[in-house]
């Protein structure tokens, strides 16, 4: 299971209107987990200095977001990234929301605080590991 969320880095006014900006996820341990990524780098304004990026992290890492300027002198960000907050959200939208069952798939739904919004999955199954609604004995992290 991964995360995307949108991450920011301010590398001030002077740093605006570049189109070479990315960014490199290192793990806790400093090995790049994977190469540089441009892709979906936007500045947020006009030549603001100010850029972002939708960024996908599996739900095991945890280390720094190295962002750089890329161009022939690059300037350079680090900033940290542990899912604690992410885990403590999805843990407030699973008991802050309705619960529901859907019988037609077998499976429990939550829904962020809204009530509408889905947040998770759970396959329901009775003591002999069917598929059930009625007579719950277990259940499985779903889609």
């Amino acid at each position: 299971m991964s995360i995307k969320l949108l991450k920011q880095v301010n590398f001030g006014q002077s740093q605006g209107g570049l189109s070479t900006v990315g960014f490199t996820l290192i793990d806790g341990v400093g090995v790049a987990s994977g190469s540089r990524s441009t892709t979906g780098v936007h500045e947020v304004g006009t030549s603001t200095g100010i850029y972002a990026a939708q960024i996908t992290f599996t739900t095991q890492f945890s280390g720094s977001i190295l962002w750089d300027t890329g161009s022939g002198d690059p300037a350079y960000a680090a900033e940290q990234y542990n899912p604690t907050a992410e885990n403590i959200e999805f843990i407030k939208d699973i008991e802050g929301g309705r619960w529901t069952i859907d019988s037609d798939t077998n499976q429990m739904v939550f829904y962020k605080a809204d009530n509408v919004t889905e947040v998770a999955r759970f396959d329901l199954q009775d003591s002999a590991g069917s598929a059930s609604v009625s007579e719950v004995f277990s259940r499985l992290r779903g889609s």
